[in-house]
């Protein structure tokens, strides 16, 4: 296996939709997923931990978890470095009268330091075809 996609969770529906989404991805493109969630200094780890478990139980085995402290964009810019990461997947917010924009304000702040692509995941409130991922998944099993 060669290459990483880092996705950066949190416990909101977003973030599951892109950890989902990076998870299809890296099963798609043969690549290490590692979930990276930022925590604030006086958050509980183990609160922290156990809620990236179950975020990381339903996408695979090998999936890794890094729990980093401190500022979100240059935690999440640390971990792609040191990862050697090839693609950083974020969840965006539905914006707009119908949803049909996606706002996503660290994906801006992360281009700004960071010169791997990144991928902002559909929200989770827009309606959304299970095709998707499923052909993704159906690819990697061939």
């Amino acid at each position: 296996m060669h290459g990483t996609i880092v996705c950066g969770v949190s416990h909101t529906p977003e973030a599951r939709a892109a950890a989902q989404l990076a998870a299809a991805l890296a099963t798609r493109l043969g690549l290490r997923l590692v979930l990276v969630h930022i925590a604030a200094v006086d958050r509980e780890d183990a609160d922290v931990e156990e809620g990236l478990d179950a975020v990381a139980e339903g996408l695979g085995d090998e999936v890794e978890v890094r729990v980093v402290h401190g500022n979100r964009v240059d935690g999440l810019a640390k971990v792609a470095a040191d990862e050697g990461a090839d693609a950083i997947v974020l969840g965006g917010r539905a914006r707009g009268a119908r949803g049909r924009q996606v706002r996503c304000t660290l994906a801006r702040q992360l281009e700004a330091v960071q010169s791997v692509p990144v991928l902002i995941a559909p929200p989770a409130t827009r309606a959304r075809s299970g095709s998707r991922l499923g052909l993704a998944e159906a690819g990697a099993a061939r």
